[in-house]
């Protein structure tokens, strides 16, 4: 019997939660952090409740980067995150090199689509929590959990999907 490879999963935004992960994919295991130069974290890909969720947009710039997390499972459980990730509508892919203190790893990340940005958008404040609670579960460098505290986020009108994502961050 073969078995499939492992796949890399570059995770900067709610993914970056190693409990939003593995409720998506429970094999996911974090293997290292690190950052992709030359991008800038943003919020503003339309997701499908309305609200906004976080791109690394490329720069060109050196000195930008966008910190996070390198995932590793199966490559038969990828189109799992795929889905979720909504892959070819909200989200393509791209392979891009993670620098880490292990060296460079490659890995997949998901970029916002030009047709699903809406710069007028902020995100709901679970899911801005998401992406700061995993940014300080994996220990990114402190300056950059700064940087991302300083976006703005609103309330979800959804009182059901705000107290369930709540949840579940509640549960990391």
């Amino acid at each position: 019997m073969t078995t499939k490879p492992d796949v890399h999963v570059f995770a900067y935004g709610s993914n970056m939660s190693s409990k939003r992960m593995r409720d998506r994919v429970p094999t996911a295991m974090s293997v290292a952090i690190g950052y992709v130069p030359q991008r800038q974290f943003i919020f503003h890909k339309r997701g499908n409740d309305g609200s906004a969720k976080a791109d690394a947009v490329f720069t060109g710039i050196s000195n930008d980067r966008v910190w996070g997390v390198v995932y590793r499972f199966c490559q038969t459980e990828k189109a799992i995150l795929d889905q979720h990730e909504s892959l070819g509508i909200g989200y393509d892919q791209q392979q891009v090199n993670v620098v880490t203190d292990r060296g460079l790893l490659k890995a997949w990340m998901y970029v916002a689509r030009h047709n699903a940005i809406d710069p007028s958008l902020l995100p709901y404040s679970w899911y801005h929590d998401y992406i700061i609670c995993g940014a300080c579960e994996h220990r990114l460098p402190d300056s950059y959990v700064e940087i991302l505290k300083s976006f703005e986020s609103l309330a979800d009108p959804d009182s059901v999907r705000h107290a369930r994502n709540r949840r579940v961050m509640d549960e990391n």
